[in-house]
């Protein structure tokens, strides 16, 4: 059974053993994108997003003792003031990480792990276009940060939360030289989308920070994020960079034994 935990006296703790910590946002912003597959044009647009973060104490004790998940899903609408094309974005992100308390201090947390990453995009242009859709994305190892500062104003416990993903190792679509998919699809050349990615030609950077107010037995969470994808796989410019402000919850569970 499911019960949420004691009360904490500052805003923001690890999560002990069996505890999770649970944080739903959701958010709106703006996407800038450019992806020469589709249109040697820029095309920018708002920006939906729905967010998921969690923390888990599966031994807090040892090494890489925190489970961290980060998992989203945006949804854009995109405009080119130039040539007047249309275009329709998606994109979902699911990381996963086991982090090591690198710093603990009454004021402060720092966290550092390896993750699991994996993002996939899709971009459909609604107007005249030889390429309609593409998808961008990858799975791939990386790294993931968290770093948490607790203070107090007037005695309200608040806390400021940053955290980053960025993946150095993996494989990632995309299509030799703008080679169009049905080409693909009839000589059966599947193999050739995808590609050896890493950070230096597959750059990418997930990143938020939050400030956390407690309410009521849960908490209220107010940041911003930053999501970004840059790379010249297969020989063509992408460039998806997204901003959201966000605003969600946090509650904190622990299990009964």
């Amino acid at each position: 059974m499911i019960q949420p935990a004691a009360g904490q006296s500052s805003a923001w703790e690890l999560p002990e053993y069996k505890e999770r910590i649970n944080a739903f946002s959701a958010g709106i912003g703006k996407t800038w994108e450019r992806e020469t597959y589709i249109s040697e044009l820029s095309y920018s647009g708002l920006v939906g997003s729905l967010q998921w973060d969690g923390w888990k104490g599966a031994k807090p004790d040892g090494v890489m003792g925190y489970g961290r998940v980060h998992s989203s899903v945006l949804f854009g609408y995109l405009k080119n003031q130039l040539g007047g094309g249309r275009m329709l974005y998606a994109s979902v992100n699911y990381y996963y990480s086991r982090i090591w308390s690198v710093v603990h201090t009454k004021c402060s947390d720092l966290l550092l792990g390896p993750s699991a990453m994996f993002k996939l995009c899709g971009l459909y242009d609604t107007t005249d276009s030889n390429n309609t859709a593409t998808g961008e994305g990858y799975l791939s190892m990386g790294l993931c940060a968290d770093y948490i500062c607790r203070f107090n104003i007037r005695n309200y416990p608040l806390a400021v939360q940053l955290n980053m993903y960025s993946p150095l190792l993996g494989i990632a679509p995309s299509p030799n030289y703008d080679q169009p998919y049905w080409f693909v699809y009839k000589y059966n050349q599947y193999t050739s989308l995808i590609h050896f990615a890493w950070f230096g030609n597959c750059f990418a950077l997930n990143g938020q920070m939050n400030v956390i107010c407690p309410l009521r037995g849960g908490s209220i969470r107010l940041g911003c994020s930053i999501d970004y994808l840059g790379n010249k796989l297969g020989g063509h410019l992408t460039r998806l960079m997204d901003t959201c402000f966000t605003i969600g919850y946090v509650h904190r569970l622990a299990k009964k034994n």
